[in-house]
């Protein structure tokens, strides 16, 4: 809270100090009050997709000519008043960027930048080719009254984009947001909606640069296909971020003030090589400050995203769903019947059979290559069978999306872990949890019971980087208990573990258990999970070739033969 305080006066401050500078300074000063907000609000907006969605986006300047020219043309054609047209932009572009986002977010790194700035390109040809825009020659709108206007307009949107990333940054959303740029499968295990993130991400982003270039129209009083898209504009907006954090709430607004104010000084000295120079400049902060100046010790306290929320000793236990005792008429919760996967000519998995029951533990294990992670893929939605069927309280389920699916009541862990490196272990298990509690309070409450209830509590502000591989695994497994699973699928979740780490997830998952939790856990070495299953299934080649009590499958020579070649001591330790 006190946090929040400081930033919303130093943000008040800031926008005061503008709106006096447009008030009563000369020409001069007013417009390059407007230049350095302008860039913030582009460093802002970019810094939504790019920096806490993590789509490195080079067509953002599509988006600011977009909203240039709808601005000026509702001006221009419609009459409307100049705060009206903006408002106007800015709503556009947002409305044409869901559906654009929908299909540009579907690429991923360098193939979504390209995309994005073929976007720009493609926008920049449509208005060069129409006649109502002017054509190549573009159109000239009336300017406002003065330069203080729409200075005074354009630092009231930077103001409101750096509060609306404020916000961003304290929410459910904002915490999703950094779930989906570190890790977008774990963050759908989690059941976090991740297409639909992104894609407000993208529009409210797209909304920001469109207003900013509707503002910029009104100032000069004109525009042109060159000056609505031109590259500079991204490559200073780029460099902006770049330059004071990306990522960061405050970093934007740093790069922006301070790459505008150089920019100015280096177009007014050296106005041929002022690109050049800037793109040297890009390099050398990617090279030597990748962080930005957020990485400086003095700022990176106070630059760095603020923590969402905090662990609360003595939480009341969450209550299980009521949904999670809930099965079939044949008693199972999860049933999966002749399920198959293949790979091109390779076979992964071949009809196999599988069932458990409410509060049950079923043991899945198999040599390497068995298939066990591929039927969890399947199970869990992250892979479509090839055949067969999946029936989750009865109802098929393999159309459902993963993210539905954890909601539903099936969470996961990995074979490898998969945790958000940015976020804290406290924020892990509540973005899981906010996926299932309605009320953000309940969900903390609930992450925090978990992390007391795991042994996680002492460690609730570190991030997973800081812990070793053993409490990395029990973080997951308390990431995918927040979403109070019908079904727990644990994918050698107690690799790497020592014997006390062990203990304390075999007292977690008998807990589960008693409140009706089916867990199906792969293990390489079944005496890690013996202890614990009723039943244990065997697989090799992706088939079944054992099932039964888990003494009974140790000494199976069928398992033993293809476990180990024979070596039955090597099984059982």
């Amino acid at each position: 809270m006190t946090r929040l305080i400081i930033e919303s006066a130093v943000l008040s401050g800031l926008a005061l100090a503008g709106l006096m500078i447009a008030a009563g300074a000369n020409a001069y000063v007013v417009q390059l009050l407007f230049s350095t907000a302008l860039a913030v609000t582009l460093a802002v907006g970019w810094n939504l997709i790019g920096g806490m969605a993590g789509y490195v986006s080079f067509g953002q300047v599509g988006f600011f000519g977009l909203g240039a020219y709808a601005g000026a043309l509702a001006m221009l054609k419609w009459a409307l008043p100049w705060p009206l047209a903006i408002v106007l932009a800015a709503c556009l572009a947002a409305f044409l960027a869901w559906p654009l986002g929908r299909i540009m977010l579907r690429l991923s790194g360098i193939f979504f930048a390209l995309g994005m700035f073929g976007l720009a390109r493609v926008l920049q040809i449509i208005v060069n080719a129409l006649e109502i825009t002017g054509g190549p020659m573009g159109t000239s709108i009336p300017t406002a009254e003065g330069p203080g206007a729409t200075a005074m307009a354009m630092v009231a949107l930077a103001t409101g984009a750096v509060a609306l990333m404020m916000a961003i940054s304290r929410s459910r959303f904002g915490l999703r947001l950094a779930a989906l740029r570190d890790d977008a499968i774990a963050a759908a295990a989690a059941g976090v909606d991740t297409s639909r993130v992104k894609v407000a991400a993208f529009c409210l982003s797209a909304g920001l640069a469109a207003a900013a270039g509707a503002l910029y129209a009104r100032n000069v009083g004109y525009i042109d296909p060159a000056s609505g898209f031109a590259g500079t504009i991204e490559l200073q907006t780029v460099l902006m971020v770049l330059a004071g954090g990306i990522g960061t709430v405050w970093g934007p607004v740093l790069g922006g003030i301070v790459i505008s104010l150089l920019s100015t000084a280096l177009w007014a000295r050296f106005p041929t090589e002022q690109q050049i120079i800037l793109g040297a400049l890009t390099l050398l902060l990617a090279v030597a400050m990748p962080g930005g100046l957020a990485s400086i010790p003095p700022l990176s306290t106070w630059l760095r995203r603020p923590m969402l929320g905090a662990f609360t000793p003595g939480a009341a236990t969450p209550a299980p769903a009521p949904a999670a005792v809930a099965a079939d008429h044949a008693g199972a919760v999860l049933a999966c019947r002749g399920l198959g996967k293949r790979f091109g000519g390779v076979v992964a998995v071949a009809g196999v059979d599988l069932a458990v029951a409410p509060g049950e533990i079923l043991a899945v294990i198999g040599p390497n290559g068995a298939g066990k992670s591929t039927l969890f893929d399947m199970i869990s939605a992250f892979s479509a069978p090839t055949s067969g069927e999946i029936r989750f309280r009865g109802a098929l389920c393999a159309a459902m999306p993963p993210h539905l699916l954890a909601r539903a009541g099936i969470a996961r862990t990995f074979q490898t872990s998969r945790l958000f490196p940015h976020l804290t272990v406290f924020e892990t298990v509540l973005l899981a949890a906010a996926s299932r509690q309605h009320r953000f309070r309940d969900a903390q409450q609930a992450a925090s019971a978990l992390l007391a209830a795991t042994d996680l509590a002492d460690d609730a502000e570190r991030f997973p980087d800081a812990l070793p591989p053993g409490r990395q695994r029990l973080l997951e497994i308390a990431r995918a208990l927040a979403l109070a699973p019908a079904v727990l699928l644990l994918d050698e979740a107690m690799a790497g573990m020592t014997a006390a780490e062990i203990a304390r997830v075999h007292a977690v998952l008998r807990a589960a258990t008693r409140r009706g939790t089916a867990i199906v856990a792969i293990e390489h070495v079944l005496p890690a999970i013996a202890s614990l299953a009723a039943r244990a299934q065997v697989l090799d080649n992706g088939q079944t070739i054992a099932e039964g009590p888990p003494a009974q499958v140790l000494s199976d020579p069928m398992v033993i033969e293809a476990y180990l070649g024979g070596d039955e001591m090597a099984l059982a330790s």
